[in-house]
Order: structure tokens, then C-alpha cells, then sequence
């Protein structure tokens, strides 16, 4: 027996495999994996005489690192490349114009990671601002294989939200 399923008030871990990637509200069944967000806080340090004191600095949000299945779907053709296209043309516009080539999008995309419980509730979600593709690697293939097809993304953005779970 487990020390929290004895614990008061009935305490569950939270499960690595218990979570949906959502795509303007949708969600992509067929992501392997994928990072939660993350920040970093950059320090200054200052010195006064003999004393160093430490300040924080700037927040700088961390890419998300995704693992996609490549499949086939008969009746749309590959949805995960459909999947990787929306991300990009959601993510970038280019404006014939414009001077600086290819900008970011402003608004208008949503994605999302969803953590869920073993009943489906969310728990907790974070929502990405403002998402662009930085790298696709598109996989291995090998005869001496019989693994599935896997597409490796990495996703920059703005700044990323949290909501909990509404008790």
C-alpha cells in the first residue's frame, strides 16, 4: 500500500500519461509527449563594499519540447502534418510589404497542455501565448525498426497562463 493512499482527504499523484494537448480548443490525440512550461529569472548582482546583494532580473520562458506520432488518417490524409501546418499558419504571417519578412502572429491561436485526473477533470491548464514553431525534426526511418514514426517539435512563445482546477 502506497503512504498517500492512506493519507486524509484522499491524495492522488498526479500521472505523467494523464494529459491532452489542445489546439483551439480540440485536443490532438496522437502527441506522444510533451514539456510543461518553464521559466527562468535572470539575477543582478550588486556590491556595495564589502556586501554582494542579489536582485531578480528578467523572466524568460523556456521552449516546450513535443513528441508527435506521425499517422495516417484515410479520410483527412496525415493529421499530423495538418496539425504542424496549423501551428505555422496560425503562428507566422507574411505580409509581401512588409520589409522584415515573416513576423509573428498577434492573437487569434490557441493552445493549450491540459493536466487531467484518472476521472478526466482538469487539474490544471496552461494556455501558451502566443506559439510559434522553432524547429521540426521529422524523424528517423529504418529498416531494422519496427518503431512508430515520430515528429519532434520544439515551441517557442511569449509567456505562458496557468488555471487550477475550479473547486
Amino acid at each position: 500500500m502506497s503512504f498517500w493512499s492512506g493519507a486524509e482527504g484522499g491524495v492522488e499523484p498526479l500521472r505523467k500519461y494523464r494529459f491532452k494537448v489542445l489546439e483551439n480548443s480540440k485536443p490532438s490525440w496522437w502527441i506522444k509527449t510533451v514539456s510543461k512550461p518553464s521559466f527562468e529569472i535572470s539575477m543582478q548582482e550588486y556590491q556595495l563594499i564589502n556586501h554582494k546583494f542579489k536582485y531578480p532580473g528578467i523572466l524568460t520562458w523556456n521552449d516546450i519540447e513535443m513528441t508527435i506520432v506521425d499517422i495516417k488518417d484515410d479520410t483527412n490524409g496525415y493529421k499530423s502534418i495538418s496539425f504542424m501546418k496549423k501551428i505555422i499558419e496560425n503562428g507566422y504571417y507574411f505580409d509581401g510589404s512588409n520589409v522584415d519578412g515573416i513576423q509573428k502572429k498577434q492573437e487569434g491561436y490557441n493552445f493549450a497542455i491540459q493536466q487531467i485526473d484518472s476521472e478526466g477533470t482538469q487539474i490544471e491548464k496552461w494556455t501558451l501565448i502566443n506559439p510559434w514553431i522553432k524547429s521540426i525534426k521529422f524523424g528517423d526511418l529504418d529498416y531494422s525498426s519496427d518503431e512508430l514514426v515520430e515528429i519532434s517539435l520544439t515551441i517557442s512563445y511569449d509567456s505562458a497562463t496557468i488555471e487550477k482546477e475550479a473547486k
